[in-house]
């Protein structure tokens, strides 16, 4: 049986990479195609190299590969994208009818914002693997929302933590470990105070080392691309502040390196905080910026891990609240081998017509030809559509803001032509 795991950015492979070697067991072939996504670099080369994969990763376009139905050669594609790419690939699928590979959608993180978005762009697959208990809620209320089968939803796990942390003797004595995110917090002066207060609390705690661990650093390429990288941030913020520490340092050491000789765990809202409680380290999620939807720090209510900076003392012992971790962290390891059982299992059996009424949770059928005959099915699948009327508004506002503020006696003339 054959698997193609799809992936378009570096933490999207890395899941995929994980999974695949127990599709191996099951007796299956897996190959990797990389997705283009976007016309700019997604993934270094170093970036790919990384991981470890024995075998070629193939870039692939998913409209000619649909297209062509070579993807129809598969028996199942284990979807690990990003939604304006599983949108198409959902999308291309459809004419292939019943010759279609089974689909399996898994996410790369947890889903911290924007959660019914990506769950409405996935509810064409055959599989939705999730995080966690709270997000298989979510995701079937929505399909009820819509008289939408939601049967297709099985909790799976964070599939990061498939690769175990493990931890150093040392570890201790170690680092305190900043984990930055490119876009949370997203604005410069945000992020000129969260590198200010890195800089602050290595002075406040000059026995302790600290590391902070920027998203990418030289030519890697991630999803979110930062407006405003932590580097050059913490260069001026130690500027001002009389200089840079002796106890703190940057990094482009993994995750997993990383977790395994950090005495605690430090980040604004990311994965790498599931992956470092999983492996009991201390963690501590920075609360300074808020209860912003589009910073995902709701995802940690009532987990009792939302501290300040300055309400952070060294070393500190708490655990996350054990209900909480019971409906958002789930070990994959304890799912994915009955998973993949199940998946290779539903694989044998002819292929079900996607239906129709899955992409209503997204959008109705009405608006979707609406769009589609405004702007083209691919600027629909692209969601351009959004940004064009967009400009124009922005254009006519400029346009009007330049006639007022001309000369009345031009207006004049001009009204009198």
């Amino acid at each position: 049986m054959r698997v193609l795991a799809l992936a378009s950015y570096d933490s999207f492979l890395n899941v995929a990479r994980l999974i695949a070697p127990h599709f191996e067991r099951e007796g299956c072939e897996v190959e990797f195609a990389l997705v283009q996504a976007r016309r700019q670099k997604q993934i270094s080369d170093d970036q790919v190299q990384r991981h470890g994969i024995a075998s070629k990763v193939r870039w692939i376009e998913i409209e000619p590969f649909c297209g062509s139905g070579e993807i129809a050669a598969y028996d199942i594609v284990l979807s690990c994208l990003e939604g304006l790419s599983t949108r198409r690939l959902m999308h291309h699928l459809i004419p292939l009818g019943s010759k279609r590979p089974l689909v399996i959608s898994a996410y790369p993180g947890l889903v911290l914002r924007y959660a019914y978005d990506g769950f409405s762009m996935r509810t064409g697959s055959d599989l939705l693997w999730l995080n966690c208990e709270a997000d298989a809620e979510a995701y079937r209320a929505m399909c009820s929302a819509f008289d939408i089968d939601g049967s297709n939803a099985r909790v799976f796990g964070v599939g990061a933590l498939l690769e175990r942390v493990s931890r150093q003797s040392t570890c201790e004595t170690g680092p305190v470990v900043f984990f930055e995110q490119a876009v949370i917090p997203r604005y410069h002066d945000e992020r000129a105070f969260l590198a200010d207060q890195l800089i602050l609390l290595a002075k406040r705690f000059p026995q302790t080392d600290f590391v902070v661990k920027p998203r990418t650093m030289g030519k890697d390429a991630t999803l979110h691309r930062s407006w405003y990288p932590i580097e050059p941030l913490l260069e001026e913020a130690a500027k001002q502040q009389g200089g840079w520490p002796g106890n703190l340092s940057l990094t482009s050491e993994g995750a997993s390196a990383l977790l395994g000789r950090a005495s605690h765990c430090l980040t604004v809202c990311s994965t790498v905080a599931a992956e470092a409680i999983h492996a009991g380290i201390p963690t501590a999620i920075i609360g300074d910026f808020g209860a912003h939807d589009d910073y995902g720090l709701h995802y940690f209510y009532g987990s009792g891990l939302i501290r300040t900076f300055a309400s952070l003392q060294f070393p500190f012992r708490e655990e996350p609240n054990v209900e909480w971790r019971a409906r958002y962290l789930r070990d994959p390891n304890e799912t994915v081998e009955k998973l993949v059982s199940e998946a290779v299992r539903v694989a044998r059996f002819r292929r079900q017509l996607i239906p129709m009424t899955r992409p209503l949770a997204e959008m109705s059928a009405e608006l979707r030809n609406y769009l589609a005959h405004r702007n083209g099915t691919p600027a629909v699948l692209a969601r351009s559509h959004r940004t064009g009327r967009r400009r124009s508004l922005l254009f006519r506002v400029l346009l009007n803001a330049l006639w007022r503020s001309l000369p009345s006696d031009f207006l004049q003339v001009w009204r009198n032509k």
